[in-house]
């Protein structure tokens, strides 16, 4: 059959005939991306074929504003999304969640779908794949959860995919808010300690010194587990009565540095990336992070609002005195370290909350119940609103510096009243 030609308008598309196998190749030529060339090319055996292909996707050229050009895998584009382009973006463990979330929920419950076949129908699979699994996905390893897992699977996609359409890959985001809810976040009580709890606690663990420290900053101080792990010894100014809070202590996840993976596994041949020769620590660019032992990293708080100054007031101040004249820092100047001056693993850590808890006779709530505490006996103090904040280092602090400093005299009152209030219910006990 002979090719046939036409005049067509510049930009309008294109048809021509394949010489290699007679098929009908229609194109068209789409917006550009960082100055790349693009076209979108379909092929149809029969010419007629071809002509409908070329006019639909006029249509949806004028109707969406641009076309996807290749359509890999959901899975595919997920695994290029945190390698390439979140990998630079976010902190290690922010990467790790995304990694797991992707893993255990996204890939198992639509990654086979094409991205360009996406819609919110495979959106709405994935929230009923974690929060009800059918019996045959419980017997391949899923688990019912609560909606905040599935929001939280719900918002990665939703950046993944916006990410996919910046690159031209897909037209519409699916999984905005223009074409499905997100699921609402399950509503949980926080548990915390009352006063006459976190004193009880504070008196049992008196004469263990190490203890005393840990759970005296845990209750008093309210930081979270790794930024009470990561404390400095320049971080603490007793003269000032001033701690700064600039580090935080975790466990993070090393990568595969040996190459792409592929069926037959990674190119290293070993499973864990851990024991990979070229493995590697994902710290983006401008990201302060140091291994200090082990697999542990100090690292910069997860905000601009984290990074923030604290009062040293009444027992937690005589408190950290004692444990800096009794013991030396360890490794990279932590002052809660292991005997040997080796960080302390978080797991450790936790552990060690909960059998201080049994040994007071106190419930059994988790480690960052002792952060609740503090929160709510300030409140319960009287403590504005944004004084709490600053204290907690809540991410809706707002400081022109991003740093929270103890001058305003409100962060020392409220500190020092928390301290007298557990300090007097420990003595009177």
């Amino acid at each position: 059959m002979a090719a046939k030609t036409e005049r067509r308008e510049k930009g309008s598309g294109s048809i021509a005939q394949r010489s290699s196998d007679g098929m009908w190749v229609a194109s068209i030529t789409l917006p550009s991306h960082g100055g790349k060339r693009r076209r979108k090319v379909v092929a149809r055996k029969r010419y007629e074929d071809a002509v409908a292909a070329l006019r639909q996707m006029r249509r949806d050229l004028d109707r969406k504003g641009d076309l996807a050009t290749s359509s890999p895998t959901l899975a595919t584009w997920m695994q290029t999304w945190l390698d390439r382009v979140a990998a630079p973006r976010v902190k290690p463990r922010t990467l790790t969640t995304y990694r797991g979330y992707t893993e255990r929920y996204i890939v198992p419950a639509i990654g086979r779908t094409r991205l360009d076949k996406l819609t919110p129908t495979h959106v709405a699979e994935l929230h009923r794949y974690i929060t009800s699994p059918t019996t045959d996905e419980i017997r391949a390893g899923a688990t019912a959860l609560s909606s905040t897992t599935a929001l939280q699977a719900h918002s990665i996609l939703r950046r993944a995919l916006t990410d996919a359409m910046r690159e031209g890959k897909v037209t519409t985001n699916v999984a905005d808010s223009d074409h499905i809810d997100a699921p609402r976040k399950a509503v949980a009580t926080r548990s915390a300690l009352s006063a006459d709890q976190a004193a009880t606690l504070l008196r049992s663990v008196a004469g263990i010194h190490d203890e005393a420290v840990h759970w005296s900053i845990a209750l008093l101080a309210g930081l979270r587990q790794g930024e009470r792990l990561g404390i400095t010894r320049e971080a603490v100014d007793i003269d000032r009565g001033v701690l700064t809070v600039s580090w935080q202590l975790q466990r993070l996840r090393w990568e595969h540095g040996c190459g792409e993976r592929g069926r037959e596994g990674w190119p290293c041949g070993l499973r864990r990336a851990g024991s990979c020769p070229r493995r590697r620590m994902p710290i983006p660019a401008g990201q302060e992070a140091h291994e200090v032992y082990g697999g542990l990293w100090i690292t910069r708080p997860k905000s601009r609002s984290g990074w923030r100054e604290v009062p040293i007031v009444g027992l937690l101040g005589d408190v950290l005195t004692r444990h800096l004249d009794a013991v030396p820092p360890g490794d990279a100047g932590l002052i809660l370290h292991r005997p040997d001056g080796h960080p302390v693993d978080p797991r450790d850590d936790s552990a060690a909350w909960h059998a201080a808890l049994a040994r007071a006779g106190l419930p059994d709530v988790p480690l960052h119940s002792a952060r609740h505490t503090t929160a709510t006996l300030l409140y319960e103090l009287g403590a504005p609103e944004q004084t709490r904040v600053q204290i907690m280092g809540h991410s809706s602090a707002t400081t022109t510096a991003g740093y929270t400093h103890v001058a305003d005299p409100l962060m020392r009152d409220a500190m020092t009243r928390l301290s007298a209030l557990v300090e007097g219910r420990a003595i009177a006990g």
